[in-house]
């Protein structure tokens, strides 16, 4: 079944679907992989740059053609130069080796006969670094050979992937079930034994591989938002499984890590490649699009800030490209929508963002309101309070819906929203931040009658865990006055970091993509490390 999968995967995978797959197995062959190429940025003919397991440098140029045969036309027009460029002149990359290096074109398809001929006569000719073929017979193989030691070993883990892989890819993913199954493989439940360094090498490969395999359909119809949930959702539990399992940094886990990330900014680049050339943001029937258009705009706000984010004093984006995200963000064509307490963590990654790009009182006029309509709403004798961020938008939409066809029990059925709030506490401090002392005070009777509550960790390493096990689930109430000093003070100190990952604290962009899969790890003293690291001393 595992290799009947391998193969079916591997005959729809694009180019870029199966990139991260092809780099793991690479590991596992015994490369050392310096460099995957993100598709955002134009490519040189060099997908990947690895070490060969006798030092030898390596360069790839990866091809999609699913169930295909490369032509002699195709490659002369789209392949060749690209090719000549391959084989003459080595790769100028940190940490690659000098000397004559080995290219390879690599492709899920075949090459016809005359391809082949072409190949071996550029061989023949002056080039130092001969041209190697590698089809879909020799990537079956490598899915073979080490599909057993990278297969997740649960039946239970085989049946989740199955599950993702078999879902709709132009829905939601199916988030639960792939974070239940990376944290199943990187052995992050409370009951899991620790890890030793090879085991947790090989677990680390092990993620990133389903990921890879798990986002493939999605990939194939541009299902951008679902493939960067996922690449998300990798790169937290990695996270979690080194702080977990490791006493320091592992230089293994770490590679695997950092090709996690170039994937999810991969998607995100296309992601924002995709909005900057659509003509609206509509899809399907305009009336009824409308209905969650509102939504629709504010996910885009929480990811494409996130790309922001990563892409300061970076290559990630052109200059064109970047000026238009930047203007994009600060002039969405639509208004987000507040549709729940899970939305505030993609509004408040944009808010801060904005802070730093908009001097202007705009900015704080923003985080006013959001900050009045989250404490407003949330009263005890609302009428329609906001769901916690527990709760996504459909699971919310379907339990509102009377309609059999869509209606959904859930347990907000049973649970008491009005009169507690997870976000209030974490929206007055930004609120501080902004100096607009006059409006902390006419919204602090309503602040203080709130229940405010934050789950509190017992280990950094669940942080990353969309169900974190263990933790104290805390209960505050605020007194019905308190000083402008002693609101400042408490908005402004320094948090206390050793309750989330370094690596999280180190990477802000990450922090707030994990925000946009798990709403919930948003509170105040995470909000504090991601303004200390994109508008520093703000409100200081």
């Amino acid at each position: 079944m595992i290799e009947k999968l391998l193969e079916n995967w591997l005959d729809s995978a694009s180019e870029r679907s199966y990139q991260a797959v092809f780099v793991q197995m690479l590991t596992a062959e015994g490369y050392t992989v310096l460099h995957s190429t993100r598709h955002c940025l134009l490519e040189f003919g060099k997908d990947i740059l690895a070490i060969a397991p006798d030092g030898v440098g390596c360069a790839f140029q990866l091809k999609g053609d699913p169930k295909g045969r490369m032509t002699i036309g195709t490659f002369r027009s789209e392949i060749q130069a690209q090719l000549l460029q391959l084989g003459s002149q080595s790769p100028q990359f940190p940490g690659f080796p000098a000397g004559v290096h080995r290219s390879f074109l690599v492709s899920n398809g075949q090459f016809e006969e005359e391809v082949q001929t072409a190949i071996a006569q550029m061989n023949m000719g002056m080039l130092p670094s001969k041209i190697h073929l590698w089809s879909r017979g020799h990537l079956v193989e490598l899915c073979r050979r080490h599909g057993s030691s990278m297969w997740p070993s649960e039946l239970s883990d085989n049946r989740s992937l199955l599950e993702i892989y078999l879902a709709s890819p132009r829905g939601q993913l199916p988030a639960e079930t792939l974070c239940t199954m990376l944290e199943s493989i990187l052995h992050l439940k409370e009951a899991d034994s620790t890890l030793g360094a090879g085991e947790l090498r090989r677990a680390a490969a092990s993620a990133a591989w389903v990921t890879g395999i798990s986002t493939a359909p999605f990939a194939e119809v541009d299902n951008h938002v679902a493939i960067a949930h996922a690449w998300t959702a990798c790169c937290a539990s990695l996270v979690a499984a080194e702080a977990r399992h490791a006493a320091k940094p592992d230089p293994s886990l770490r590679a695997t890590l950092s090709l996690a990330q170039s994937a999810l900014l991969d998607s995100l680049a296309a992601l924002w490649n995709e909005i900057r050339s659509a003509k609206t943001l509509v899809q399907g029937n305009p009336l009824h699009d409308s209905a969650i258009l509102g939504w629709r705009v504010t996910v885009l706000l929480g990811l494409l800030t996130c790309l922001a984010i990563a892409s300061e004093g970076s290559a990630l984006l052109d200059e064109v490209s970047f000026t238009d995200l930047v203007q994009w963000l600060k002039q969405p064509p639509v208004r987000p929508e507040l549709w729940g307490e899970g939305a505030v963590a993609s509004l408040v990654v944009w808010l801060v963002w904005l802070r730093r790009h908009d001097p202007t009182a705009r900015v704080d006029a923003e985080i006013a309101a959001l900050a009045e309509g989250v404490i407003r709403s949330n009263q005890s004798d609302s009428n329609s309070p906001l769901s916690s961020p527990y709760y996504g938008y459909e699971e919310i939409q379907r339990h509102r819906l009377v309609h059999p066809a869509v209606h959904r029990a859930s347990s907000l059925s049973s649970e008491t929203v009005a009169g507690m709030s997870f976000t209030a506490e974490s929206l007055m401090h930004l609120l501080v931040r902004t100096g607009l002392k006059q409006k902390c005070r006419s919204l602090w009777a309503d602040f203080s009658r709130l229940n405010h509550m934050r789950l509190e960790l017992d280990a950094p390493w669940k942080y990353g865990l969309r169900r974190a096990p263990g933790g104290v689930e805390v209960s505050m109430f605020f007194p019905p006055s308190c000083s402008w000093a002693q609101l400042k003070h408490d908005s402004l100190k320094e948090t206390e970091s050793s309750a989330i990952p370094q690596h999280f604290a180190a990477t802000p962009w990450l922090l707030a993509a994990l925000w946009q899969l798990h709403p919930h790890r948003l509170d105040r003293d995470a909000l504090k490390l991601l303004i200390e690291g994109v508008v520093p001393r703000w409100g200081t």
